[in-house]
């Protein structure tokens, strides 16, 4: 870390306890100091997630299984689905995967895109990026009890009534909230099993298809017509498809957000990346191809056809089959979706961008208890409020919103931190890099532009309201600067501005007035009180403890 006027507070521990005795080296309280300020987190850097669980999370971060590609073959075709996905897996998930794997590398802690867009354009960027980002976010998790509800339905071709539906679907959640709950490892070890369960009759079903390509029937009597793939349709809707594409192909860096708990990030992440690349690519081709070539009426590709179509092609077995890891589908990406705005949560809560206590853990499984709350009561009151319709497309016009944001940051990062420790490079430079992400700006762009205007007016009023959630947030933070010191135990990421004079001295700090006062009394002791001295880092603007002094 380090790099030009930036503080990196993780790293300074030792300088800390010099400078306030109530720090130690490891940044754990001294015995004879006070107690940490109510609210505090348990400290917990011990970073466990490896390779394997890495990729289980990016996978259900960006995929989660085919589900969701009818609605590309009835929108746009089968020919335009092919060519779409491989287009936007050249031009558009690879640079955004890249870009990941520079900005996980660059910063390795928790937040991920957040941070990215805090070290560019300061404290307002990126909890601009957060709130996009977790609204979202909240959209797509909450639609997942829905879809669990259905997949279940089909599979076993039964309608419920409004108790079991309410059971099966308050049963989900209860469950994957635990999963969360019992630790970042455990989402990761589960994340990887449901890949590979969902992967499993995909893999199989395109291995059977793949023997009629030549002979019109596969090695089980399915009819198959390769002819079907080339088919067009008469009337695309090209927003929606690009809506659909971007959705699909997009959400490589809400990964990121828990970049904090990956045992050596720049030896995992872009691995990692590479492989889920390759792996997300294929996991959309193949199905669609098996598919198309089972049934070629590209109207009838509603959401779920799938198994329609394996319950009339291959009977109940392979039906049900599918609905299974369909099923399965719906819970890895419900679960991911509470790690993509828990654990951003959480790291802007050690970063000190929210309030301390959005960091809190639970002590015997390092969760964050509080964001996971949070999260989990949004999801919940969109569950029962029901109706994602007016706003499902404004979910991907608010990503795309924090995409931009997010290709910005590190685009301006190359100009304003050309010396900061990149593990990971892209390898572009100066204009290159630009033109490297032109066609993402472009293809959001076009998203923008095909968009209804309803759908921009609502995205209008998320972003006027983030707005007003940022005043709220500056001025409580103005207010109550105690809420929002952050976790020493992380390395905090700070804004340095390269347009901003430098002080005219700028190892000088301005001491400021003594603030807060801290008064206790232990038991059989007198009352002490102790006084904090702050004082401003004039690279970074942030406050410092420097001294301390009490009284009988």
């Amino acid at each position: 870390f380090g790099g030009r006027g930036r503080k990196v507070s993780g790293g300074c521990s030792e300088a800390m306890a010099e400078i306030n005795p109530l720090v130690s080296g490891n940044g754990s309280e001294e015995e004879a100091g006070t107690p940490p300020p109510a609210g505090t987190p348990t400290p917990h850097r011990v970073r466990t997630l490896g390779r394997l669980s890495l990729i289980g999370i990016m996978y259900f971060s960006v995929a989660g299984g085919p589900e969701g590609t009818e609605t590309l073959v009835k929108t746009g075709g089968p020919i335009a689905t092919f060519l779409g996905i491989s287009l936007l897996g050249v031009v558009f998930a690879i640079p955004l995967a890249l870009m990941t794997a520079e900005l996980s590398t660059m910063y390795p802690e928790n937040g991920g895109f957040v941070l990215w867009a805090k070290a560019a354009f300061g404290d307002g960027a990126g909890r601009m990026a957060g709130w996009l980002q977790f609204c979202s976010s909240a959209v797509d998790t909450a639609l997942y009890p829905g879809l669990f509800l259905t997949y279940v339905s089909q599979t076993m071709h039964t309608e419920f009534s409004w108790g079991v539906q309410l059971l099966i679907k308050g049963t989900f959640v209860v469950a994957i909230t635990a999963l969360n709950l019992a630790g970042i490892d455990y989402v990761g070890h589960g994340s990887t099993a449901m890949m590979f369960f969902l992967l499993a009759p995909f893999c199989l079903i395109s291995l059977i298809c793949l023997t009629g390509m030549f002979t019109g029937e596969t090695i089980l009597g399915w009819p198959y017509n390769p002819s079907n793939l080339v088919e067009t349709i008469p009337d695309p809707d090209w927003g929606q498809f690009v809506l659909v594409l971007i959705w699909n192909m997009g959400m490589w860096e809400t990964a990121s957000v828990c970049s904090g708990e990956v045992q050596d990030v720049a030896k995992e992440f872009p691995p990692a990346l590479g492989i889920t690349v390759v792996l997300v690519v294929l996991n959309y081709v193949l199905p669609i191809a098996s598919f198309v070539g089972l049934q070629g009426d590209s109207t009838l590709y509603n959401n779920g056809f799938y198994i329609t179509i394996m319950d009339t092609v291959g009977g109940p077995f392979w039906g049900r089959w599918l609905g299974v890891s369909q099923c399965v589908s719906a819970m890895g990406l419900f679960t991911n979706g509470i790690v993509k705005n828990a654990w951003m949560l959480c790291g802007m809560g050690e970063q000190g961008m929210l309030p301390i206590y959005f960091a809190s853990r639970m002590s015997s499984t390092g969760s964050p208890l509080i964001a996971i709350s949070l999260t989990q009561a949004v999801t919940i009151a969109m569950v029962l409020y029901g109706d994602f319709k007016a706003v499902l497309a404004v979910d991907m016009l608010l990503y795309s919103c924090s995409l931009l944001l997010e290709i910005s940051s590190t685009i301006y990062l190359r100009h304003s931190q050309p010396d900061l420790a990149r593990p990971y490079r892209i390898p572009f430079e100066g204009g290159w890099l630009f033109l490297f992400f032109a066609p993402s700006f472009a293809i959001v762009f076009f998203a923008f532009a095909m968009a209804q205007f309803n759908d921009l007016v609502t995205a209008t009023g998320f972003i006027v309201a983030g707005m007003v959630l940022l005043e709220v947030l500056s001025w409580t933070k103005r207010q109550y600067p105690q809420w929002f010191v952050g976790v020493e135990e992380v390395q905090h990421i700070e804004h340095n501005d390269i347009f901003e004079e430098d002080p005219e001295e700028d190892d000088k700090a301005e001491v400021l007035e003594p603030y807060p006062t801290y008064h206790y009394q232990m038991e059989g002791t007198s009352l002490s009180s102790y006084q904090y001295h702050w004082a401003v880092d004039n690279d970074t603007r942030t406050l410092l403890p420097t001294e301390r002094r009490g009284g009988v």
